[in-house]
């Protein structure tokens, strides 16, 4: 099965804030408490309880770790819960997570941006984050989305075989608004 490509909206305030901090202490002070205690708030979130048992492993696996250098694996994991837990925002109506992969044939055709964001010709210039999920480690700068978005808002929504793309497209679009429209948000795109 070939990998999901996703464009994901992204509070960097958040990030910068409570993730990578977190993280920061555990991967280089291998000091875990930061961590466990960002895992017992997302598992208390009413939308993970489908995660519930995979956060309670994590805290009771990592919690008395304190002094041990976690491995590649458990950082990759444990970034793969907390990065997306708490700095993809969640807003009511608006999946933050697009998956971006299906409008290629599409989109591709009427976006220059997209794509060349897709065959690798534009990368994403606004910053490398020192941790990540999936692939993703890079966010766009406020000119690439609005680029994107300017583009994207020229292009009216999907039709005839296109169609099933429609909802997914009026996604996308309430994605790059919140982006181009709040001071902390930018876009990240990763692959799993």
């Amino acid at each position: 099965m070939p990998p999901r490509t996703l464009i994901c909206l992204f509070d960097l305030r958040a990030y910068d804030e409570r993730a990578a901090p977190a993280l920061r202490a555990y991967s280089h002070d291998f000091n875990p408490a930061l961590v466990v205690e960002l895992l017992r708030e997302l598992a208390k979130h009413p939308s993970s309880t489908e995660n519930g048992d995979d956060f309670q492993h994590w805290i009771d696996s990592i919690g008395p770790d304190a002094g041990y250098k976690p491995s590649e694996q458990t950082m990759a994991e444990i970034c793969a819960m907390v990065i997306p837990g708490i700095c993809v925002p969640k807003l009511p109506g608006l999946d933050p997570m697009q998956d971006i992969g299906k409008f290629v044939p599409w989109l591709s055709e009427r976006s220059d941006w997209f794509a060349d964001l897709m065959d690798g010709g534009e990368e994403l210039a606004g910053g490398r984050l020192e941790f990540g999920f999936g692939t993703g480690r890079l966010v766009a700068t406020r000119e690439q989305i609005i680029q994107f978005r300017g583009e994207v808002e020229e292009i009216p929504a999907p039709e005839g075989a296109w169609a099933g793309l429609a909802k997914d497209y009026t996604n996308l679009r309430g994605l790059l608004e919140q982006a181009s429209t709040h001071a902390d948000y930018s876009l990240l795109k990763t692959e799993f």
